[in-house]
């Protein structure tokens, strides 16, 4: 079993309070980086790709081989999904290391969609604060600067309809990788979701786990054992996560009570 580890950082925010991103080309090491070149390059070239984008662990410098994946966020008004399956085994095969590839394909229509209660889109504060711009038009130079608040939340609104989409899902039944795909993936909203409803107190902003769980035992904690086993299932994916469904619940309270 795979044991948390206090890895991460806070984002900085300048002297106005606007959230700074963390990323930068030469932070990526040596490895990751040819993974990089290597997905940019297969799709920059198809046809109506406008930008590329690379999000998480590996523009900050904190990627760890065969554990990390590799997100990227693409423009374009085409369906590529077939082209994306065979990209992520390409990548794959090359690249031994990786754990996985996410390709998130953006249009206009959803990048600019508001999600209430938030008052900007949510894919502009994504862009703006966290993302490392690869090649094409970057498109996050118009975008205005974010201060941590609501604006800065990604899970805590849509937690609740997640896990019962997810819990649906793992009742009718998966093979065992993609029900461990599935039991990590909401792990980590919930742990994140955590983190989201104490911003409000803290000031600070996070997508790193483990900080997560630290920041909210902090405010929380009669429940942080709850959590730390949800940050174990982060890292493993061997519990349903039928069992969290009270901490959900309470989570998805929280983020109305607070921030909505």
């Amino acid at each position: 079993m795979i044991q948390p580890r206090r890895v991460g950082r806070f984002l900085a925010v300048d002297e106005l309070g606007y959230v700074q991103p963390d990323v930068a080309i030469d932070r990526i090491g040596s490895n990751w980086k040819l993974l990089v070149e290597f997905v940019t390059r297969r799709l920059i070239e198809r046809h109506g790709v406008r930008s590329v984008y690379i999000r998480g662990s590996i523009p900050r410098g904190l990627a760890i081989e065969y554990v990390s994946d590799a997100d990227f966020i693409y423009f374009s008004e085409s369906d590529f999904d077939a082209a994306d399956a065979e990209l992520e085994q390409a990548a794959k095969a090359a690249f031994s290391f990786l754990n996985g590839l996410e390709l998130s394909r953006l249009g206009r229509v959803q990048f600019d969609k508001v999600h209430h209660p938030q008052q900007r889109p949510y894919f502009h504060m994504l862009l703006k604060t966290q993302c490392l711009f690869l090649s094409g038009d970057d498109v996050a130079r118009d975008i205005a600067p974010f201060k941590i608040g609501p604006d800065m939340v990604s899970h805590v609104f849509s937690l609740a309809n997640e896990f019962s989409k997810i819990s649906r899902g793992l009742e009718r039944g998966q093979d065992k990788n993609a029900a461990r795909s599935a039991q990590q993936w909401i792990s980590k909203r919930i742990v994140r979701s955590g983190f989201e409803v104490t911003m409000d107190r803290s000031d600070r902003f996070t997508r790193d786990l483990y900080l997560c769980y630290e920041q909210f035992e902090q405010f929380y904690p009669d429940r942080s054992g709850q959590m730390y086993q949800v940050l174990v299932n982060c890292l493993n994916g061997d519990e349903s996560p039928a069992r969290y469904e009270e901490l959900v619940d309470f989570l998805a309270h929280e983020g109305s009570r607070l921030l909505a």
